[in-house]
């Protein structure tokens, strides 16, 4: 009974020092030389630097995208998407951050996860950002079909007009089902 009671205690310890890690990792980024930007002009002096994206928070918010997609709970996809928005708030991306892919990849996945989770307000406010910090980028799936298209489809369908539908560059299912919903809503 003893041994029960002392290896229980010993995993509410470890699960309780698992979960700090896991919760820091996200909080905690270093600012180091190699953020700095390079230049072979010897006069270049800069103040400035790259906040980089903690790899740790990044890596946490992808597993848990992961579990989301495998269990397919809304629950997990809205915890998976705000992970990725954490991992990226109060970092600026300007022109030439070595991050900015990788943020970007980040905001969209999460605009994504948000809508798959029912939470279509902070899928707007979340594409909003993304637009705001990439105003000349956009992704592109494997049919080539642009990300902020997409997003702006599903998130304004119901105030697309035939044409600016048409005028979007988003896959041909999406289209015929967005086309579809209005069809049935007006007839």
């Amino acid at each position: 009974m003893t041994y029960f009671l002392s290896t229980k205690h010993t995993l509410r310890v470890l699960t309780v020092i698992l979960a700090a890690a896991f919760i820091s990792a996200c909080s905690s980024t270093t600012k180091s030389a190699s953020n700095l930007p390079v230049s072979n002009n010897q006069h270049f002096v800069t103040t400035d630097y790259y906040q980089s994206i903690d790899t740790g928070c990044e890596q946490q918010a992808m597993e848990m995208d992961s579990f989301a997609q495998r269990s397919g709970q809304p629950a997990q996809y809205l915890a998976s998407a705000n992970a990725m928005l954490r991992c990226v708030n109060g970092i600026q991306f300007p022109k030439g951050h070595p991050d900015s892919d990788k943020a970007l990849r980040l905001m969209a996945l999460s605009v994504l996860n948000l809508v798959k989770g029912g939470d279509i307000d902070a899928a707007h406010v979340a594409l909003r950002k993304t637009q705001t910090k990439f105003p000349n980028k956009d992704l592109y799936f494997a049919d080539y079909s642009s990300f902020f298209d997409t997003a702006t489809a599903l998130l304004e369908q119901q105030k697309l007009s035939r044409h600016q539908l048409a005028a979007l560059n988003i896959s041909a299912d999406l289209r015929a089902e967005i086309e579809r919903h209005q069809y049935w809503l007006s007839h």
